[in-house]
């Protein structure tokens, strides 16, 4: 290090050498590099040349460029089922254009000729001795037509057949609320939820979800406008009926368009077998909303319900509706429904429900004075049977109550469940225990003959007794949340302790248990006795928006007068 300050010229010397060195080697080499780049680019260019095809047009038939067999891909019509071909090929709905093939057979009486003819690009069927006949876009009843009448104005006693032999793919565009919108590829014929199923699928996030039964199918006319066809795709009908009607097969030339899901809904609910909320779609009648809530759970149908319609006062008006009538399509009982609606179906026989870890689960008649311990009995609990998880859900009265919006309740429940977390969960437990169903009984108790909680039953009431999970689950500000192994030693501070301990936002006296069996919510301390199936809640501090940034400046604002302060006590001890 000495030697090269004491020598500087040394090293410049041979720096220099060193550099110009590689200026030499740079105008030696570079004509070769530069050669062979061109070469590599040239090769590029001509495999890009050979690879790229003309763009397709949303809608319009793929271009030729020299032979008539490169205008589509070919499907075999053995890959059509019965359905598509009843739908579809057999009504003569199929459009017809370039790239499908046609097999022709003569009959000269001796022999029989048979050879394929497909449709050129120019979109006709150029027949031997014939000539082309015009074809592309017909549909294939009016393709069958005019091949017909050119073979009748050419020959009067040969014996011609011609039918649809193979078929093409075509691209049809599907946008709006799916995940990856733009043109797919029909392979021959397929019904719009193969199509949307290609797109992606329907979006279906918490601020964002496409419609599931208001899909439209748009047409493009001779204008190059699009205009709805009348049809609306109605994968909820189609899901519980598989009428076609509600999934149509798509034709070339149309476009599947999926709205957003609006908020507003219609509910079903009593003597179903799906009861809830489902999304409108203008046309619903009340047949419509019996389907959709998978029919009539009644082992008896019943005979009437009762349409809740919400009146300009804000009040409910009942509409008495006759069932058999309505599904039976009498237009005077099946109404037209409304936006927010609900309707409730009551039955004339009465029954109670057992499900889970039963001998015996399903309907039972509801008998004048049943209790809730006879009924367990009747069911025969099995030996996984969980007592202390176990409830009984009571049916909310439609017709005298409405539930009550929760905006942040909403929210919540908005999100896919793989997507909570622990502490939504249990924020969502503790936001669902109050609503109208679930009873505050004590199953260990009945079962120890605590006749206070033998409660009377009542039509619809549903006894849920689930597999024992000998697990308490903790969740919120702990380090580590998790399902713990009950542990009758441990109390509330021990499960936490095995969570990981508390976090840094953790509110250590505002522990919440989430009971297993009822459901209630109640205030706990790090010596509560658990059970299990409970859930242990640490709730976390509320984080103000901004208030990590306020920290940092005022840190800032503290280290920057610090700063100064030792600056200026420098400078004076320095003079």
């Amino acid at each position: 290090m000495i030697i090269s300050m004491a020598y500087p010229g040394r090293y410049m010397h041979f720096f220099y050498f060193a550099l110009v060195g590689l200026l030499i080697f740079d105008f030696a080499f570079y004509p070769f590099v530069a050669h062979a780049q061109s070469r590599r680019r040239d090769a590029r260019q001509s495999e890009e040349k050979t690879e790229r095809r003309e763009p397709t047009r949303p809608f319009a038939a793929p271009s030729v460029e020299k032979t008539d067999q490169e205008a589509a891909p070919l499907v075999e019509i053995k890959s059509i089922g019965k359905a598509a071909y009843d739908a579809v090929i057999r009504s003569g709905r199929y459009i017809v254009g370039p790239g499908d093939v046609f097999a022709v057979v003569v009959n000269r009486g001796e022999e029989i000729e048979t050879f394929e003819v497909p449709v050129g690009a120019s979109g006709s069927l150029l027949l031997p001795s014939i000539g082309p006949v015009p074809v592309a876009f017909l549909s294939l009843a009016e393709a069958d037509s005019a091949i017909q009448s050119a073979i009748e104005k050419r020959f009067y006693q040969l014996d011609i057949s011609i039918s649809l032999a193979q078929l093409r793919t075509f691209p049809i565009n599907v946008v709006g609320e799916v995940h990856i919108p733009g043109t797919v590829a029909v392979n021959g014929v397929e019904q719009a939820s193969q199509l949307i199923l290609k797109a992606g699928g329907l979006i279906d996030d918490p601020d964002r979800r496409g419609s599931s039964r208001n899909i439209q199918i748009m047409r493009l006319d001779e204008n190059g406008q699009w205009h709805n066809t009348g049809h609306r795709v109605d994968l909820e009908l189609w899901n519980r009926t598989g009428d076609e009607q509600y999934n149509p097969f798509m034709l070339d030339g149309e476009q599947i368009v999926v709205p957003a899901a609006k908020s507003d809904s219609i509910y079903v609910t009593g003597a179903i077998q799906r009861p809830g909320s489902y999304e409108f779609a203008p046309g619903d009648r009340v047949s419509d909303l019996i389907v959709l809530g998978n029919g009539l759970r009644a082992h008896f149908p019943p005979k009437r319900a009762h349409l809740l319609r919400l009146s300009e006062d804000g009040g409910w008006t009942p509409v008495d509706i006759d069932l058999p009538r309505a599904l039976a399509g009498d237009p005077e009982a099946n109404i037209p429904v409304q936006m927010g609606d609900k309707l409730y179906v009551v039955g004339d026989t009465k029954w109670v429900y057992v499900e889970g870890e039963v001998k015996f689960p399903g309907p039972f008649r509801l008998k004048e004075g049943l209790r809730l311990k006879e009924l367990l009995q009747r069911a025969e609990l099995t030996p996984e049977a969980s007592v202390v998880q176990a409830s009984l859900i009571r049916k909310v009265n439609y017709e005298q109550t409405a539930t009550e919006d929760d905006p942040a309740l909403d929210r919540l429940l908005g999100i896919p469940r793989t997507q909570r977390t622990d502490a939504e969960e249990a924020l969502i437990t503790l936001k669902t225990q109050q609503l109208s169903g679930r009873l505050p009984v004590d199953f260990v108790a009945l079962m120890a003959s605590d006749e206070r909680h033998n409660i009377l039953l009542q039509d619809g009431d549903v006894v849920r007794i689930p597999r024992f999970v000998p697990s308490v689950r903790v969740t919120g500000a702990v380090v580590a949340p998790a399902n713990i192994p009950y542990d009758a030693a441990l109390t509330v501070g021990g499960y936490i302790d095995l969570a990981g301990g508390f976090n840094t936002r953790a509110k250590r006296k505002d522990i919440i248990i989430v009971e297993g069996n009822t459901g209630n919510a109640i205030d706990a301390t790090s010596e509560s006795i658990v059970r299990p199936g409970d859930a242990i809640f640490v709730p976390p501090r509320e984080i103000v928006p901004g208030q990590g940034y306020r920290i940092l400046r005022e840190a800032i604002a503290m280290v920057g007068a610090v700063a100064s302060v030792v600056l200026t006590i420098t400078v004076i001890l320095q003079q």
